[in-house]
């Protein structure tokens, strides 16, 4: 093999391998993780407080004043998510989902 396919093999091979382990493993640890940041969820928590939590934990999702917001962890593109109902600007309910 000449240094030139080495190189070539290197320079896409690696990214690629990269890639799969990182999307394996996101997806595979995404149900843990999310359902421990949908525990911290709490029932009563305000439009504002569950806004600057969303922050913080990096969720993709918009909140609504009063409805079902979907709260989707983008490490593993949103398969693992919070089911987030608010009614009146505060949270009523919260719920992991498995989006397959």
């Amino acid at each position: 093999m000449s240094p030139l396919t080495k190189g070539i093999g290197v320079l896409f091979g690696l990214p690629a391998i990269l890639a799969v382990v990182f999307f394996t493993y996101f997806n595979a640890t995404g149900a843990d993780r999310m359902k421990a940041v949908c525990s911290q969820v709490k029932a009563g928590m305000t439009r504002a407080q569950l806004n600057t939590f969303v922050i913080e934990k990096r969720l993709d999702g918009v909140i609504a004043d009063s409805g079902v917001s979907i709260l989707g962890d983008a490490k593993s593109y949103g398969r693992h998510s919070c089911k987030v109902t608010v009614a009146a600007g505060v949270v009523t309910a919260v719920e992991y989902i498995l989006a397959d």
